[in-house]
């Protein structure tokens, strides 16, 4: 993922400033142009003049950070500008706005849902302060082998130097009631040589390591996959107070709002769940479907005596 605009929203709250210092962070380091844009659910009275302002912080941003930095006018329909805006942006950065006054309605017409349904760059949701570069970066490896790395790609590029470790969940497979660690040991074993070729452009980035993790690396995984079930957002939001991981890359497909109002998706319940994760999150959408990949005859039985053994020795 190459970066050279840096879309960043503000309302002017705290969360919201929150998001352009990362996104002035972001654009100093990679050189890109940012770009400011004023964009709030709800209008509050003391922001008499909100553009004059957003021109006023974008001098900020300039002098301190040494960026060109731009103030986007946002006159007349303000969705409108934003979408014009992000389709020509490499990155979009905005605060979570996920906690409204209605949790229910706000997960599928607030305004993070309505970008995620929408934006063609990809997402990253500021929550924050942003005194630092990224530092350990968490990736959810789910069909990233099939997307060409793109995840792996995104999470080497927001910042060199960055641990980027890419993380594999424990899920239902073929009728398994687990399709643990085990299985996904066995198929990074058997893919090492694919692995590799998708970790080949981390290489050329100075100090910066790729680590391979799965579910049954942590104790609290084993006993959540025990007790709770295979829930993957546990199992990340638990992979990320382990490792204290400070960015969380993950796939997202666009949803409907109907489905977003009858269950909660993935990104919600990572940030606005009951435990939300601790770090800020890249969403990056998913181009098309991922088609799981054909199993050999036999490999089953084989496959579910590993995973009673692995299972065994975890719990």
């Amino acid at each position: 993922m190459r970066i050279q605009t840096i879309l960043a929203l503000t309302d002017f709250s705290s969360p919201a400033e929150q998001a352009l210092e990362r996104a002035a962070l972001l654009a100093a380091h990679h050189q890109a142009r940012l770009q400011l844009l004023y964009i709030a659910e709800r209008q509050e009275a003391k922001f008499c003049d909100p553009q004059a302002r957003l021109e006023q912080r974008a001098r900020q941003l300039s002098r301190r950070h040494q960026l060109t930095v731009q103030a986007l006018p946002a006159a007349g329909d303000a969705l409108a500008a934003l979408h014009a805006a992000a389709a020509q942006a490499d990155l979009l950065v905005m605060d979570n706005r996920l906690h409204g006054r209605w949790r229910w309605p706000t997960r599928a017409l607030g305004l993070l849902a309505r970008m995620l349904r929408t934006s063609p760059c990809p997402v990253l949701v500021v929550q924050g302060a942003a005194r630092a570069p990224y530092v350990h970066v968490l990736v959810h490896a789910a069909g990233d082998e099939d997307s060409g790395g793109r995840l792996l790609h995104g999470a080497a590029a927001m910042h060199a130097g960055a641990t980027v470790e890419l993380f594999h969940v424990a899920r239902p497979r073929r009728g398994l009631g687990l399709a643990c660690g085990e299985a996904f040991a066995r198929a990074l074993r058997s893919r090492r040589q694919r692995v590799q070729q998708l970790a080949q452009p981390l290489q050329s980035v100075p100090h910066t390591r790729l680590r391979v993790s799965d579910a049954f690396e942590t104790r609290r995984n084993r006993v959540g996959l025990a007790t709770r079930g295979l829930d993957p957002a546990r199992q990340l939001l638990v992979q990320q107070q382990g490792t204290r991981a400070d960015l969380l890359v993950l796939a997202h497909a666009p949803r409907g709002v109907l489905r977003d109002l009858l269950q909660a998706g993935k990104a919600w319940r990572l940030l606005a769940g009951p435990e939300p994760v601790g770090c800020d999150v890249l969403l990056m959408p998913q181009r098309g479907p991922v088609t799981a990949r054909p199993e050999a005859a036999g490999d089953a039985p084989a496959r579910q005596s590993a995973v009673a053994r692995r299972w065994t020795q975890a719990t």
